[in-house]
């Protein structure tokens, strides 16, 4: 949907980001508009987001752990494992376990394999709600990418991965990086 408006919030940063680049003659305007875009975007996003796991008494941390665990040929992973693929920090993941736990949507038990070893395993009640959940959040998304083709869609996730890609490079160049 093109947004008929011309005084958009972008439309606004655009022209505050050309005010400063006069300021600054080697302003990277482009990297600092994707940066703007990106960051507005996610947090936009987000909100939508928490806002449809809300009614379900669920934020979106725990409904990423939960779906996880749900994607799992038998439902279970270890906490370590789900920090990886749901992208949390072991502290986050404990604080997300004793939510789920407490709400009967994943049991905690020791493994069987390794009794030091923590088993997450999602339950009945957990497979419900994120068969139920699903469907309403699709809804929202096939609106948000109604514009954009399979390969648009494709073509964009691929941009973003190297975009991330050179963040994480970036990040172990400049680390630790001192104030001048």
């Amino acid at each position: 949907m093109n947004n008929p408006d011309p005084d958009t919030p972008f439309d606004k940063l655009e022209a505050n980001l050309r005010a400063l680049g006069e300021r600054v003659p080697d302003l990277p305007f482009s990297g600092i508009l994707l940066c703007r875009l990106v960051l507005h975007l996610g947090r936009e996003m987000a909100a939508g987001f928490e806002q449809r796991l809300r009614p379900f008494g669920l934020v979106e941390a725990e409904f990423r752990v939960l779906s996880t665990l749900f994607s799992q040929p038998d439902g279970a992973a270890h906490p370590s494992d789900l920090c990886a693929r749901a992208d949390q920090s072991p502290a986050n993941m404990s604080r997300i376990s004793d939510a789920l736990v407490s709400r009967d949507l994943i049991t905690r038990v020791l493994s069987v394999q390794d009794r030091r070893r923590i088993v997450l395993r999602i339950t009945e009640q957990g497979e419900d709600l994120v068969r139920r959940l699903l469907p309403k959040l699709f809804v929202s998304l096939r609106g948000m990418l109604a514009e954009f083709s399979e390969a648009e869609q494709r073509l964009l996730i691929s941009q973003l991965k190297r975009l991330h890609a050179n963040l994480e490079e970036t990040r172990k160049q400049t680390l630790p990086e001192q104030a001048e």
